[in-house]
């Protein structure tokens, strides 16, 4: 029996049944090792669906997901939108073996919550950040130099409605909760000027940075320690000016088919042995991210936690615009502006 199973002390008692999981591709869930060290575990299959966009995960669930998908990982700004349309249903937190080891910040969150109940688990952190060819730019500090004419047709960008809106804000100096919405439109449309790729997957991103295609861009944290791991250079800054910072949870989907298996598949994909196996041994093309289990963090390899930037991210002291607790009617009004912004 593999060592996160014997850790756990669970024998196989779900034999027969498939656990139906909603994610990112090449993000944890489809790790094929840890994929197989939970069938093991529990005598379980596990069936993988993908989604591209956080809003595709919502629009997952609304046409036909409810009773067939069974956990999702839903970004934390997106937990309460969901829990809003009675899309999850509540956790019950004395059965989430990792609840009281989970960074206090996240766990307390009030985005994860909807009239008093917890719809999520926080599971990973991370920052969509300025990530740099550090032979072609040796030294910004600043998100100005994705505006920089000079770099016109290097720059990728993610397409995100929040993250869009919260970069525009950190560069012009205002609120990123709440800035000034006609001043980010109109950086956003100075930026598009630069941009060579709205990319919305790591392999997007890859695929350009490691052709030469773009040298800058905001990236995903755990993203650009992969890439140095596989011995691409790219500088990951954290702005003078400020950066954003996510994270991403699980939920259990209203009336999910195989409620018993998705708590195990949540306690799983939290505990301390899941994070340093995925984490010291991942599968081919795997975005790894920061846990937010304080314990798993204590429990990495320092290479391995320097590699993922743990340190500097915890411990970074400036602007953090936390994508958390965005308005849905707010999140709305980002999110057409953005398609806007894309469509001129």
């Amino acid at each position: 029996m593999p060592t996160i199973a014997r850790s756990q002390g669970t024998s196989p008692s779900f034999k027969g049944q498939t656990l139906v999981v909603a994610s990112w591709q090449n993000y944890g869930a489809d790790d094929a090792g840890k994929l197989k060290q939970f069938e093991q575990l529990t005598g379980a299959t596990v069936k993988n669906v993908y989604f591209t966009s956080e809003d595709d995960l919502l629009v997952m669930l609304r046409q036909g997901g409810i009773g067939k998908i069974d956990v999702v990982l839903p970004n934390l700004e997106y937990v309460q939108p969901a829990a809003v349309e009675s899309l999850l249903q509540p956790i019950d937190t004395s059965r989430i073996k990792a609840w009281d080891t989970l960074e206090p910040r996240f766990r307390n969150d009030p985005s994860i919550r909807q009239d008093g109940k917890v719809y999520a688990v926080p599971w990973v952190q991370g920052a969509t950040s300025l990530a740099v060819n550090p032979d072609v730019h040796p030294t910004p500090t600043s998100w100005s130099v994705l505006w920089d004419p000079a770099n016109k047709g290097k720059v990728a960008f993610f397409d995100d409605p929040s993250t869009a809106v919260m970069t525009a804000a950190l560069y012009l100096g205002e609120d990123p909760q709440n800035p000034d919405l006609e001043k980010v439109r109109a950086a956003l449309l100075a930026l598009k000027a630069n941009v060579k790729l709205f990319w919305s997957s790591g392999d997007d991103w890859n695929k350009a940075y490691t052709t030469g295609e773009i040298t800058m861009g905001n990236l995903w944290s755990g993203l650009a320690g992969t890439l140095r791991a596989n011995g691409h250079q790219v500088n990951f800054i954290l702005p003078d000016d400020g950066t954003v910072v996510w994270g991403d949870t699980w939920a259990i989907v209203k009336n999910a088919p195989h409620l018993d298996l998705a708590y195990a598949w949540v306690n799983y994909l939290t505990s301390k042995e899941y994070f340093v196996e995925w984490i010291t041994k991942p599968g081919p093309n795997q975005e790894l991210a920061v846990p937010v289990n304080i314990a798993a963090i204590d429990a990495l390899p320092k290479s391995a936690a320097d590699s993922l930037l743990a340190g500097p991210l915890i411990e970074y002291k400036g602007k953090v615009a936390l994508q958390t607790g965005i308005p849905p009617k707010q999140l709305k009004k980002w999110t057409q502006m953005w398609e806007e912004v894309k469509a001129s």
